[in-house]
């Protein structure tokens, strides 16, 4: 995305971060001096195609001198108490120190925290202000704690990840009544949502963990009758993905298939063509309808990204049925669509088959028309969604889940040296192959996440940001990478956000130090520096020991070396390359003790 550094963005949320109070000493320019810029014009006959043909997905990419560049901010992790000041007020004390002898107000008091947040519409920041939460836990949150964390929830994860709709879960929640909103809904959501909290206040990870543990209680008390409900399925994706970032892969399994098992029951999902649809339920019924379609994709969308390919289901994509979605979630149904296109291709490459399927000489093809269905996707994208500056977060993560799409598309070619160089028929330009493409593509996700980096406070932080940053790491940690400088900035880049999302979410702490090994490796970094990393990692560390486990305990399967996983699945995975790093970690003495 070219890059005005003459003008600020006009949404709230993506105005600059404020600088790290870390008192580590800022890396300095002339480390990278031999970088010039980052990420010249394009040279690639390949990448000027793209440019020119589709430049939604494509768009030409600005040189940024480094020296232009704020690195304290960008290569050092930000500090939550530099953050706005409304946004950490103590959990004892749910008025800020300098608005607590003012008027009783509550919308006055929390209208200027509500309107930074630009995904909420007024209408559902008053529904939210009306909420009680004691009416939904007894678990012991102070109420505009939690409200807080349900109105991040919904500016964050929501518009690119919803299981649920916002409006008719958000009028039930201040009316106390049982349709699209429900006690188990709650605990789901507060388990999950609470995490994203962290970096801003770090007692809401004990909040997190007792949330998943009585929603997990909650749900097990539930017969198999009344366990068939919308906002039961909702709250079971919720539960996944907590589990998840929880480092409880087997459990997030659990209760993904468990909640698309409901899914199915109640005809959102694999409709069997012999038996009635939801549609046949919720006929008549608008709010049923539209939070049965908000249900169903999403169990499909985070389906796909939990386990792509794996998971034996397909939506009834019929015109009028039940997974019709509004025009006005525009970001939603482009993920959707998005995912849809994969679809096929994942369960390919994620199946028995792969291997099989590579040798086919139709395989390349095949994928190919995939890559020209998504390009057709980006083009006919409306303009709100086009990246630009002023664009929000949620339009960053739509293009940067289109372009790791793509490198998973092309990603197996590149183990074949043949298959890899193949001309694509697609396109005219030379040297147009898979590894082009691939390549090409890296590069828009890394000004994507340099982006992100530059233009994005710490309450803007989501998980779903991770998979650039991997997919980022992945690429650029490679002992024959052609600039070292850029390389090493790069990785700093990334290990920076990394232990950004770790302040909130356990599970990145194998993951950075998967990272860790992955760069002391090839040469990215010196050990010393790694090991830097491990003490800083050490301290994020204690706000999650609420639960009795630690950090190395965390995470056995999440992939981190994609390049690894080809051929040795089990020990590219976070959990094995995080005990390497200990061990690397261990056997040289730190010097800067």
């Amino acid at each position: 995305m070219p890059r005005d550094t003459s003008s600020s963005a006009s949404d709230t949320d993506t105005r600059r971060s404020s600088t790290s109070s870390s008192s580590q000493p800022p890396p300095s320019p002339m480390q990278y001096q031999r970088v010039g810029s980052l990420l010249p014009p394009a040279s690639n006959p390949m990448e000027q195609e793209l440019m020119v043909r589709h430049p939604i997905a494509y768009p030409v990419l600005t040189p940024i001198a480094v020296n232009s560049l704020p690195l304290e901010r960008l290569l050092i992790p930000r500090k939550p108490e530099m953050v706005g000041r409304l946004l950490l007020n103590d959990a004892n004390s749910s008025e800020p120190a300098d608005t607590a002898m003012a008027s009783g107000n509550s919308d006055e008091r929390f209208d200027g925290w509500y309107d930074n947040l630009s995904h909420l519409a007024r209408s559902q920041i008053d529904l939210l202000l009306k909420a009680d939460i004691t009416c939904w836990t007894e678990l012991p949150i102070p109420n505009d704690i939690a409200l807080r964390v349900i109105a991040l929830y919904l500016n964050n994860d929501y518009p690119v990840l919803p299981v649920f709709n916002a409006d008719l879960f958000l009028r039930d929640l201040s009316q106390n009544r049982p349709y699209f909103c429900s006690r188990l809904l709650v605990s789901a959501l507060l388990g999950w949502a609470c995490q994203a909290y962290t970096s801003l206040h770090p007692k809401a990870a004990s909040w997190s963990s007792l949330f998943f543990l009585d929603a997990q209680a909650q749900w097990n008390k539930l017969g198999d009758q009344e366990s068939v409900t919308l906002s039961n399925i909702s709250a079971l994706q919720l539960l996944s993905m907590t589990a998840v970032t929880h480092g409880q892969d087997e459990l997030a399994v659990t209760f993904l298939k468990k909640g698309l098992e409901l899914a199915r029951i109640m005809g959102l999902l694999n409709v069997d063509p012999q038996s009635h649809s939801a549609a046949s339920w919720f006929h008549g019924y608008p709010d049923w309808q539209m939070a049965a379609s908000y249900t169903a994709w999403g169990a499909f969308n985070w389906a796909s990204l939990m386990m792509p390919g794996d998971i034996d289901m397909a939506l009834e994509a019929k015109e009028g049925a039940s997974i019709s979605l509004p025009d006005n979630v525009e970001v939603f149904r482009a993920m959707c669509q998005l995912w849809t296109l994969f679809f096929s291709v994942a369960r390919i490459y994620y199946g028995p088959d792969k291997e099989a399927f590579l040798n086919q000489t139709a395989a390349l093809e095949y994928v190919e028309g995939t890559y020209r269905q998504l390009l057709a996707w980006a083009d006919g994208l409306p303009p709100q969604l086009l990246r630009q500056t002023g664009s929000n977060h949620a339009v960053y993560l739509l293009h940067l889940y289109l372009h790791a799409v793509i490198t998973d598309l092309f990603r197996p070619f590149l183990c074949y040296p043949e298959l890899s160089s193949t001309p694509l028929k697609t396109f005219a330009a030379d040297r147009a192959n898979p590894r082009a493409v691939y390549h090409v593509s890296i590069r828009q996700m890394k000004r994507l996440l340099l982006s992100y980096r530059l233009d994005f406070q710490l309450e803007a932080l989501t998980v779903l940001w991770h998979t650039g940053v991997i997919y980022v790491a992945n690429a650029t940690i490679r002992a024959d990478y052609h600039d070292r400088d850029e390389m090493k900035f790069f990785v700093n880049l990334c290990v920076s956000g990394l232990e950004e999302l770790f302040m909130s979410y356990k599970v990145f702490g194998s993951m950075i130090k998967g990272i860790m090994q992955m760069a002391v490796r090839h040469g990215s970094i010196e050990p010393t520096q790694g090991r830097r990393v491990k003490r800083r990692l050490k301290a994020t560390e204690q706000r999650f020991m609420t639960d009795n486990r630690s950090e190395d305990e965390i995470m056995a399967r999440w992939v981190v070396d994609l390049d690894l996983a080809v051929t040795n699945l089990p020990e590219a995975q976070g959990g094995r390359l995080a005990k390497e790093f200990d061990r690397m970690s261990e056997m040289t003495h730190d010097e800067d003790e």
